[in-house]
């Protein structure tokens, strides 16, 4: 996983008093291809009893995914190295943003995973006040002055939205510090054909690896649709 330090500070702070209620409508995401690894939240009547047993059986398929799709040196213990890495996922990451599905953006087991988190509450209050506390939370930390890069990004199914890239220092000694920078990278939308809040957030330390990874990002979140029926 990302070399982040423990405890974690909260990346994504949750305003007091913002009522947060999951919306009635689920999320799907086009094909998203091999790069992606969905990571359940629970293991009740699924195929695993929980996730170490989950990571080894993901790990196993992700190196043949590796073999056939990435090349490279395989070496022996990468399959070990993989389903450590999704356990600690599940172990330090899984509850730090709040979300209802989780995911690993994983195009090649050489490198860390980028976690991925994504999910759809119950619309309030005004728009603008939406973007703000889902995807505007960065704009003037502690360390003084604008700390995100902002712009619109448009999807066909959920209409109007915020991309947001934010940098969050770990070490408050030293905000500037390169090597303790955290990339937030938040999707933020006010659906309208199905009212709902939709927001997407990935983080790493791993800047460069952020930056490569922003097509791909951006074309995964274009594909997604809340699912269920519309309010009348």
């Amino acid at each position: 996983m990302t070399d982040l330090p423990s405890p974690i500070p909260p990346l994504v702070p949750e305003p007091e008093g913002w009522p947060h209620a999951p919306s009635r409508f689920g999320l799907e995401a086009g094909d998203p291809g091999p790069a992606w690894v969905a990571l359940p939240a629970v293991f009740e009547g699924t195929d695993w009893a929980d996730s170490a047993e989950y990571a080894e059986q993901m790990a196993s398929a992700l190196v043949v995914r590796q073999r056939e799709f990435v090349g490279g040196r395989i070496d022996d213990d990468l399959g070990e190295r993989a389903a450590a890495q999704i356990l600690d996922v599940y172990n330090r990451l899984f509850d730090l943003v709040e979300a209802q599905y989780h995911l690993l953006y994983w195009p090649d087991l050489r490198k860390p995973p980028l976690p991925v988190f994504l999910g759809a509450w119950k619309p309030e209050r005004d728009r603008t006040s939406a973007e703000v506390h889902y995807a505007g939370s960065f704009h003037h930390l502690e360390t003084g002055g604008p700390s995100s890069i902002e712009e619109r990004f448009a999807t066909d199914s959920l209409g109007a939205g915020l991309r947001s890239l934010a940098f969050v220092p770990l070490n408050a000694d030293e905000p500037e510090d390169p090597d303790c920078l955290v990339g937030v990278l938040t999707y933020f939308w006010r659906a309208t054909s199905r009212p709902a809040d939709v927001r997407l957030v990935v983080f790493t330390n791993e800047l460069g690896q952020l930056y490569a990874a922003l097509p791909d990002l951006d074309a995964f979140a274009r594909t997604l649709v809340l699912t269920g029926e519309p309010a009348d």
